[in-house]
């Protein structure tokens, strides 16, 4: 019969309870992708913060590796189940324990609880085994094997009996505990895969969640959870969903209370809207989450420093984005009274140049010669008639007093007009005075 593992989880100050301190600090880090194993070392260094490990039993690592040292193969080979209950719950507590100081007696330890939970059928013992290798191959970049032991452990938890109490049995859990276990696997896988650019396997864990979260209301979790989904589409530059998501990790890490989850949310929300180039915005909420990480920022050094990093930029940009704005003013303004001034000039020279026409016209009008006119030579009767006219004498005067017709009058009238380049008689007059031929 499965014996229930000793109690891992802590409870925040909204009474929920949300798994390993390392899931949640897991999910935070591994929004800084590509980086995964300099930060999990980090993230070991964080849980030290207390002396050293200590047990439920109050035993230390050492003592425990000292008791483990006489447990042969041999002699767990020939153990009966009562004595392997206890040599797997000391490999458990040696499994954790080593996690974060010494990696590689950590995996020794789970490579053994996990041949021994196998062969006895301890699930529970199998899941934290399989959970924790995972957790080392991650560490080491080593992502395919990885996500099978992370698959082994989400298989486990999946198998994990449940009552309505979880607490009348100690084979058994209840239905949070079990949707914890599963969420945790979900979550890891979900991160894990993002690592691996494997975006829709990373988003469907992550879907799955965030319906257990959601379902316990859990409501940290899910801020933690929507803040990596949004990191996770921001990194595929779909910024319409990471934006949403980002979104609805401010909005359940408000409903949990959580000032770190708060500040967390508005430094995705800041970094989302620097890459838009939506400057005003981004600074708006990198501002409200630097507020919160200068009073924390011994606990929270990373995130200001990331927040900072990403104030920097849109600082950064904010001032060349000025100096393209007053270059096109500038620019602006010079194009302005450049064309003022070319307006002008050619309004100038227009002006100069019907001046200079109007004079050029005079002076040219006034130096040019008279052209000099042929002397007319009249006839006779040419000469007659045009006295008459010039006389006042009307055609039939004129033809009376010379005896002759009024048609032949007209006639030399208009051979007179012809020759003097007149249009009428008064014309002819003045031409022939002007010119003295009278």
């Amino acid at each position: 019969m499965a014996q229930k593992v000793p109690p891992f989880r802590v409870e925040n100050n909204a009474g929920e309870k949300h798994g390993a301190l390392w899931y949640k600090h897991l999910f935070y880090i591994c929004c800084m992708r590509k980086l995964t194993s300099i930060l999990l070392l980090l993230l070991g260094i964080c849980f030290q913060a207390e002396a050293e490990y200590i047990d439920h039993r109050n035993h230390n690592t050492d003592s425990l590796e000292t008791v483990m040292a006489g447990w042969t193969a041999d002699r767990i080979a020939s153990a009966s189940e009562t004595e392997l209950r206890h040599v797997a719950k000391d490999l458990y507590e040696l499994t954790w324990g080593f996690k974060n100081t010494n990696s590689v007696k950590s995996e020794h330890n789970a490579r053994r609880l996990l041949e021994i939970a196998s062969r006895m059928g301890w699930d529970d013992y199998s899941r934290e085994a399989s959970k924790c290798i995972g957790e080392h191959f991650w560490a080491k970049e080593k992502y395919d094997s990885a996500a099978f032991y992370f698959g082994i452990a989400m298989e486990m938890a999946e198998r994990m009996p449940v009552t309505e109490t979880g607490a009348d049995h100690v084979a058994t859990y209840s239905q949070a505990d079990k949707d914890d276990a599963l969420s945790q696997m979900y979550g890891a896988l979900g991160n894990l895969y993002s690592m691996m650019d494997s975006t829709d396997a990373a988003m469907a864990y992550y879907e799955k969640a965030g319906v257990l979260f959601k379902k316990n209301g859990w409501n940290n979790s899910c801020s933690t959870l929507y803040y990596n989904m949004g990191e996770t589409m921001r990194y595929e530059n779909d910024y319409r969903k990471a934006e949403e998501y980002y979104k609805e990790s401010l909005e359940y890490s408000l409903l949990a209370e959580d000032s770190l989850a708060v500040a967390t949310a508005y430094k995705g929300l800041g970094s989302l809207y620097m890459e838009k180039g939506r400057a005003v915005k981004a600074l708006k909420y990198l501002t409200e989450a630097n507020s919160y990480f200068a009073d924390h920022e011994k606990e929270e050094l990373q995130f200001r420093m990331e927040s900072l990093d990403y104030t920097g930029q849109v600082l950064a940009f904010q001032k060349r984005r000025l100096w393209i704005i007053i270059m096109l003013l500038l620019t602006s303004l010079a194009l302005a009274a450049v064309t003022y001034w070319v307006t002008r000039s050619l309004k100038r020279t227009s002006l100069e140049n019907a001046e200079l026409t109007e004079v050029l016209e005079g002076t040219v009008e006034a130096i040019s010669p008279v052209p000099e006119q042929k002397p007319v030579r009249l006839k006779p009767r040419e000469r007659e008639i045009l006295d008459l006219i010039s006389k006042g004498f009307t055609n039939a005067e004129i033809a009376e007093g010379l005896c002759l017709s009024q048609e032949t009058i007209k006639w030399y009238k208009k051979k007179l007009f012809a020759m003097f380049d007149a249009s009428n008689s008064a014309e002819l007059v003045r031409i022939v005075k002007e010119r003295n031929i009278l």
